[in-house]
């Protein structure tokens, strides 16, 4: 698998960069909002990872698998988009090796794309941001199709942008959904493990790899070419 990989789809939050800073502030100021109490970031950084809605959702009932009525979750959503939007960027901070890692990978000629459950607009705005917009060009949301990983259609729609077939790709994530995501996509998984997890090990998961950085899964396909 990894002689034959020409791209390489990657998680967004908790992979290439580190937003829980920014989010948990978008979060407290929900929660204070609707009368509950602020979270931290510490307990925020455990509930990232598979898109906004169940970011709102944990957060309104402290719970990973937290199911509040459907009209709370749409009024604090809705909340949280608006607080967080205003600071999508102020202390996230790329993880160390990204930035050098995605621009080695992308000299090599490997085909990247952003493949994230974070919507669509604000994936796209947090990259521009952070000036990984030019190496990340294909950019798959959480509301770009109907579904969102695990399920493999967002990640069939990358590489239908980049005309390679999943035999030839490499997921590239932090979390259960993206191992997950992968393995239903037919594509190669590599892990790297400082992100979001919910309290998961990674190496627990099985991907094919895990790395400790994006630079090192550079150095890791150089040595598998």
């Amino acid at each position: 698998m990894m002689r034959q990989v020409q791209a390489l789809l990657f998680d967004l939050d908790g992979t290439l960069v580190d937003s829980a800073p920014d989010m948990a502030v978008a979060v407290d100021r929900m929660l204070v909002d609707v009368g509950l109490a602020a979270a931290g970031e510490d307990r925020v950084r455990g509930w990232v990872g598979n898109g906004a809605r169940r970011l709102v959702m944990r957060a309104l009932t402290g719970r990973v698998d937290g199911e509040p009525p459907e009209a709370d979750v749409d009024h604090a959503l809705a909340l949280f988009l608006r607080y967080y939007e205003e600071r999508l960027s102020v202390r996230s901070r790329l993880y160390p090796g990204t930035r050098s890692g995605l621009d080695r990978l992308r000299a090599d000629g490997y085909g990247l794309a952003c493949v994230t459950n974070k919507p669509e607009r604000l994936a796209r705005q947090l990259l521009s941001d952070l000036g990984l917009d030019d190496l990340l060009p294909v950019v798959v949301g959480g509301d770009t199709l109907t579904v969102r990983k695990p399920d493999p259609a967002p990640l069939h729609h990358a590489m239908a942008a980049l005309a390679v077939p999943a035999e030839q790709t490499l997921m590239v994530g932090d979390s259960r959904a993206d191992v997950e995501a992968g393995r239903n996509a037919g594509t190669g998984v590599v892990c790297v493990p400082y992100g979001y997890s919910q309290g998961e090990d990674v190496n627990a998961l099985a991907p094919d790899v895990v790395v400790a950085s994006i630079e090192e899964l550079h150095g890791f396909l150089r040595g598998a070419a």
